[in-house]
């Protein structure tokens, strides 16, 4: 039980370095795309803000449930 529980740890650590890793891409991609574009309000620059607000939400949700 305990080598599950380590698995199912690494697991997790994994996944959220993986998610945060994300984030830190969109985040890149966002910012080059705003200054590309010269706008924060361009669909192209919207869209990339909400994927990065629901990778946000979502690590925000795994630290409150752990």
């Amino acid at each position: 039980m305990c080598i599950y529980m380590e698995h199912n740890d690494m697991s997790l650590t994994s996944q959220l370095e993986s998610l945060q890793q994300e984030i830190t891409q969109l985040r890149e991609i966002m910012y080059k795309l705003a200054k590309e574009k010269k706008s924060l309000s361009h669909p192209d620059v919207v869209e990339i803000s909400q994927q990065l607000d629901a990778k946000l939400n979502l690590h925000h949700q795994f630290f409150h449930s752990h």
